[in-house]
């Protein structure tokens, strides 16, 4: 059961392979491209133990968001992590800036 589960949806210019790209020159966590048939190519990370961060781009994937374009996260703490929402939250709206993500919207979790 997660302690902290929530997510965003937002606007990127850029795309899914050249957010990993800086996300990963950025850091400080590690992302790795995923391939999913609900989710299509999507961002992986596993920053800590327990504490997983996804990022999935509109309408590859099943899951319609806000708008027909566009990316959405899913963040997710597990009861068994130290980790908080508040440091998760912080370097993960840090990465958002540097890949000039605008429209950042909090949605309900979809996963």
């Amino acid at each position: 059961m997660p302690k902290a589960y929530w997510a965003y949806d937002f606007s990127c210019g850029q795309t899914i392979e050249a957010m990993l790209a800086a996300f990963n020159s950025t850091g400080p966590w590690r992302w790795v491209l995923g391939e999913s048939a609900t989710y299509g190519d999507y961002l992986n990370c596993r920053p800590k133990e327990h504490v997983r961060v996804r990022v999935h781009e509109y309408p590859q994937m099943l899951f319609v968001g806000v708008r027909n374009k566009g990316f959405s996260a899913l963040l997710e703490i597990h009861a068994e992590s130290m980790a908080t929402r508040f440091e998760v939250d912080d370097v993960f709206r840090r990465l958002l800036r540097v890949i000039d993500a605008t429209n950042i919207t909090e949605i309900e979790p979809y996963d």
